[in-house]
């Protein structure tokens, strides 16, 4: 294997790795909220607004490493399941919103959505696929501009 191939493999990798762990980590925070409750306690609100920050901000950081893998020269072929994977957890985002409305409210106070948030981005990945989506973003938008026709003589 040359250096170029192992260099596309191991970038490869990174990619699948770091949209994967995302991914997981959104669930596990969004459904964690809601069935892991300690002492036996039903989900409250607080708790379907923590899902729904997890779910949500996983589906974000998902949805800025697509521009990330476009501008960067990631693996095409992985733009579509992130697509996907960011939509599923949208919807349960919305889901688990929807549910805190009809929940009743804790009779504990604690941050509710942005415990969810901060569950998502504790992983360093997660800061990886985001600087690097905001920087895809810029590229995508100052590259795909109008093109500039030459005057005519």
């Amino acid at each position: 294997m040359t250096a170029t191939a192992a260099r596309h493999v191991a970038v490869t990798l990174a990619w699948v790795g770091a949209v994967a762990v995302s991914a997981l980590n959104g669930v596990a925070v969004g459904y964690g909220a809601i069935w892991l409750q300690f002492f036996g306690d039903s989900p409250d609100a607080a708790d379907y607004r923590m899902s729904a920050g997890g779910y949500g901000a996983a589906a974000v950081v998902l949805a800025l490493a697509v521009p990330a893998m476009l501008a960067r020269g990631g693996p095409r072929w992985l733009v579509l399941p992130t697509v996907v994977t960011a939509c599923v957890l949208g919807v349960l985002a919305g889901g688990s919103a929807l549910r805190a409305t009809e929940a009743e409210e804790p009779s504990r106070a604690y941050d509710g959505a942005w415990d969810g948030i901060a569950g998502v981005l504790w992983g360093p990945w997660t800061w990886v696929l985001l600087a690097l989506g905001v920087q895809g973003l810029y590229q995508l938008t100052m590259t795909r501009g109008p093109v500039a026709e030459e005057p005519s003589r």
